[in-house]
């Protein structure tokens, strides 16, 4: 997992889409608050015009009050096909082109306003993810100042105002960069975190914790959809002895050999975990039971066909499995993976290195 990114450096696209989903959801709780605050200190912008020239606050007030109000409807989801990020450009669009529309009505207002004008730019950094969104929310109250300004404003005046307002823009639009650079690290590490605590160090599978938990989940999944599942149980055959002869180096390896040849059978919505010492667990969703048995059988095959180099000569192992599926006395997940257990300790007392199905007779696959 990378880790250290430079500034600009994105994601894969499906981790850029989760960093997105995670910024909509945090914006959606953000803006029942940050939008009404941003809406009041708008509004008291009419005291500021009332110290610049109080006749006209008659225009001014209701024009502030009129803009906030239409933003506001973004405040709240209500039945707006819209994400946060839209909710926050309109609202933006809409409070900022108050500012300037007020600022705009008092004597050198946009001059002398510039300072709060261009502030709002800032709130924007925290809005927008990526450069084209950052243009677009403050593209409406930036050409409103633009056009206003030609006029309301002397030529110099009006440029002056344009390059330091296109100034403050360049630096809210490098913090965003800053920020979205922190926010791609932080998903990262937590990413990391997760994968940790749901991950077994050694294998790579679920561990017992995780695997328990979606094992769970898809168990009822398929209940509820009337789904067929299959759980198939896997233990190396004489674990011990093998790190008692090899050593436990060579029987780590053996675990991970075991876990690389399942991943690679597996299909990818599978899940695969290692439930304990050199047990491991396969749910396969949407899988019969002949199905389940095909698959584990080429696992069982291609298991026996490595050779692993050792210090102490080369190493072939074998393994046992026992298949359970969902139906009548196995529909919750205890009862299948007692069931897949029972029908793994068959395989092992018929002579190991072979898969039984629960239920069925025993079947005979160990190699001539």
């Amino acid at each position: 997992m990378p880790f250290g990114l430079s500034l600009g450096q994105t994601l894969p696209e499906q981790d850029e889409r989760a960093l997105a989903t995670k910024h909509n959801a945090a914006l959606a709780h953000m803006l029942p608050l940050w939008g009404p605050l941003f809406g009041a200190t708008v509004v008291l912008f009419t005291l500021w015009d009332f110290w610049i020239m109080p006749a006209r606050i008659a225009l001014t007030a209701p024009l502030r009050l009129a803009l906030v109000l239409i933003g506001s409807i973004a405040y709240r989801q209500w039945r707006l096909p819209w994400t946060p990020v839209h909710r926050a450009g309109f609202i933006y669009a809409t409070h900022a082109s108050g500012m300037v529309a007020g600022a705009a009505l008092l004597p050198n207002g946009l001059l002398i306003g510039l300072a709060a004008i261009t502030a709002t730019l800032f709130l924007v950094s925290l809005v927008a993810l990526r450069l084209s969104t950052f243009v677009l929310i403050v593209l409406p109250s930036t050409l409103l100042l633009i056009v206003l300004g030609l006029g309301t404003m002397s030529p110099y005046g009006l440029i002056n105002t344009i390059v330091l307002y296109l100034f403050a823009a360049g630096i809210a639009a490098a913090m965003m960069a800053v920020l979205v650079a922190f926010r791609r690290q932080a998903f990262l590490f937590e990413k990391q975190l997760l994968h940790s605590a749901r991950h077994d160090s050694l294998s790579g599978a679920a561990n017992r914790g995780y695997l328990n938990e979606a094992g769970a989940r898809e168990v009822a999944l398929a209940r509820r959809h009337k789904r067929p599942l299959a759980l198939a149980m896997i233990d190396i055959d004489h674990f011990k002895r093998v790190n008692d002869i090899y050593g436990h180096v060579a029987g780590d390896n053996v675990i991970r050999e075991l876990a690389n040849v399942c991943r690679h059978n597996l299909r990818e919505g599978d899940l695969f975990g290692r439930f304990g010492g050199e047990e491991f667990v396969c749910v396969m969703p949407e899988t019969e039971a002949d199905q389940a048995f095909a698959c584990v059988e080429r696992i069982r095959r291609s298991i026996e066909a490595l050779r692993l180099d050792t210090g102490r000569g080369p190493l072939q192992f074998t393994i046992s499995t026992g298949i359970a599926v969902l139906g009548p006395g196995r529909d919750q997940w205890e009862s299948l993976l007692q069931e897949a257990d029972d029908a793994l300790y068959q395989a092992k007392g018929g002579g190991r290195n072979r898969t039984q199905v629960a239920g069925a007779q025993p079947h005979d696959q160990a190699a001539p």
